[in-house]
């Protein structure tokens, strides 16, 4: 018979087939934050929103947290995060930035409406976030890495970007 070959493709096919979801690139998230008008320097804390009660937003906290490790140096200034509950968004204040973390669809306006109170540049894994204009700036990977800008999320949190920058991402 050939139903073994096909069960093995299958398999295969499975195996390649992409994680159901997208984690965060740290590394290319806190390279972002070089790019922005005027560029952080000095110790930098940039807020992870996670909601505690949701595992892929924990498992996506968890993650951006072991990728900071006690701290990542870009440019002039030292990325720390700390997490700050999407139950306690008011926290965002004195913030610069924060990455939005996985599974968090739901509480996208909520989210967006605090960090354009408190000005904060909303940076996510999540390409629905910043196509409906909820985060700032999207990282995507998969055979190469996208960044999105969304210009009108940019605007309502007063951030300016590089032009530099601006001419290597999409922008929407």
């Amino acid at each position: 018979m050939r139903i073994a070959p096909i069960l093995r493709a299958a398999t295969l096919i499975l195996a390649c087939a992409a994680p159901l979801r997208a984690e965060l690139s740290v590394p290319i998230a806190t390279r972002v934050l070089t790019f922005l008008l005027p560029a952080p320097r000095g110790p930098t804390q940039v807020a992870i929103v996670v909601a505690p009660d949701n595992a892929a937003s924990l498992a996506d906290a968890v993650a951006i947290e072991r990728a900071v490790g006690g701290g990542v140096a870009v440019g002039g200034a030292l990325v720390r995060t700390r997490r700050v509950p999407v139950t306690a968004l008011e926290g965002l204040r004195g913030y610069r930035a924060a990455f939005v973390t996985a599974g968090l669809r739901g509480a996208h306006d909520d989210i967006a409406a605090a960090a354009r109170r408190h000005a904060v540049v909303t940076i996510t894994s999540d390409p629905a976030c910043v196509q409906a204009a909820r985060c700032v700036v999207g990282i995507t990977s998969g055979t190469r890495v996208q960044i999105t800008v969304n210009r009108v999320a940019a605007r309502a949190v007063h951030a300016r970007f590089g032009s530099a920058f601006l001419m290597l991402v999409k922008e929407i």
